[in-house]
């Protein structure tokens, strides 16, 4: 192989090698756009008795008989 042939070779790998960082690039980007719009569902905290620490007291709907 001689040094024109080399540098067509290393060029076009190059260009190979770039498409593809800004390839990978775009996708990682995408998905931490999509990430960050997820949010986290919120379930209230209960303790053994029934209680809700977090100041949202449950109300009792049982009726006495």
């Amino acid at each position: 192989m001689n040094a024109s042939m080399a540098r067509r070779i290393r060029r076009a790998e190059s260009s190979l090698i770039y498409a593809i960082d800004r390839q990978y690039g775009e996708q990682r980007d995408r998905s931490q756009a999509a990430q960050s719009q997820t949010h986290a569902i919120p379930f209230p905290v209960v303790d053994r008795n029934g209680d809700r620490p977090g100041g949202n007291p449950k109300q009792d709907t049982r009726s006495e008989s």
